[in-house]
């Protein structure tokens, strides 16, 4: 293996799914005393804190935007996101959460060709069917073991999906900084009005734990980015899964978690449809990356 890709490839990868990883865990942590909404909104300050002093030190000429509903609409899919995952991590399995998160290559796939009017072959009907007959899997409908926190969860793949595809609209106009920090502008106010009917004052436990969560999240979209400019997506895409197999580990260090036979199943699925949705050939190599270099925020 050559040094250039482990150093500018498998390393920043990696690091990104530790991030992501840490991330969660930290929601998870901040979720025994404070409510998903509450989180959601803290992600969304603590994040605008991070990426702030970059946008404004550009000055107000690079703020300014042509594409205000875009980014509204946008941060509205990623709150409705948010909410869903962090309310799954409270509820269900930290690997399961973040695997019904990650699912969301197979919705971008089924919404490409109603959306954005796009044609999939033979091949990327089939990985959407398998990647779905995996959500199904990991939802277990119709037996003991079904959750509504689990179809919860797998709503943040369905609104990951569109916000990615918002962005997609977005990339001619918008660079990457400023839309990240309009995303922490609109996600802040826009999440702070259910705080209206579900406010409670957060620990400071709970403000810590958010905090370096942001911390976190931002880190990882970095490193994921950078892994993404300078490789091809198929030789990192990979890695970006390894944020479930980190999850699982920490979910049963911590919380005793173990999956059973058909989560395991349904997991491996949904991981082979979305690995090949997200190789697939694309219309520009600007979206076959910006598919994958998002993690759970």
């Amino acid at each position: 293996m050559e040094r250039n890709y482990l150093v500018h490839g498998v390393a920043p990868a990696l690091g990104a799914a530790c991030c992501f990883a840490c991330m969660a865990t930290l929601v998870k942590l901040a979720s025994v005393d404070a409510s998903s909404q509450v989180l959601v909104f803290l992600r969304s300050i603590f994040g605008l804190l991070v990426v702030a002093p970059f946008a404004l030190a550009k000055g107000r000429a690079f703020l300014h935007t042509t594409r205000t509903r875009i980014h509204v609409l946008r941060a509205l899919m990623s709150v409705a996101a948010l909410s869903c995952f962090y309310f799954a991590v409270s509820e269900i399995g930290l690997a399961e959460a973040i695997l019904l998160n990650a699912s969301s290559p197979l919705f971008i796939g089924l919404f490409a060709i109603f959306m954005l009017g796009e044609h999939l072959d033979k091949r990327s009907m089939l990985a959407l069917v398998v990647g779905f007959c995996g959500v199904v899997l990991l939802l277990k409908p119709g037996t003991q073991l079904f959750q509504i926190s689990a179809t919860v969860g797998a709503f943040a793949g369905i609104f990951v999906a569109l916000a990615k595809i918002m962005i997609r609209q977005m990339a001619d106009t918008e660079p990457v900084l400023r839309t990240v920090f309009y995303f922490g502008v609109y996600s802040a106010v826009l999440s702070a009005v259910p705080l209206i009917w579900f406010w409670q004052a957060p620990a400071v436990e709970s403000l810590i734990l958010m905090a370096i969560a942001a911390i976190f999240a931002s880190a990882g979209q970095m490193l994921m980015t950078y892994a993404f400019t300078h490789n091809r997506a198929a030789r990192v895409a990979p890695f970006s899964y390894f944020t479930v197999v980190l999850g699982g580990v920490v979910g049963w260090i911590f919380w005793g978690e173990l999956p059973d036979v058909i989560s395991i199943v349904g997991g491996a699925l949904v991981v082979t449809g979305c690995m090949t949705m997200i190789l697939r050939p694309q219309p520009t190599r600007h979206w076959q990356q910006s598919s994958v270099a998002e993690g759970p925020s």
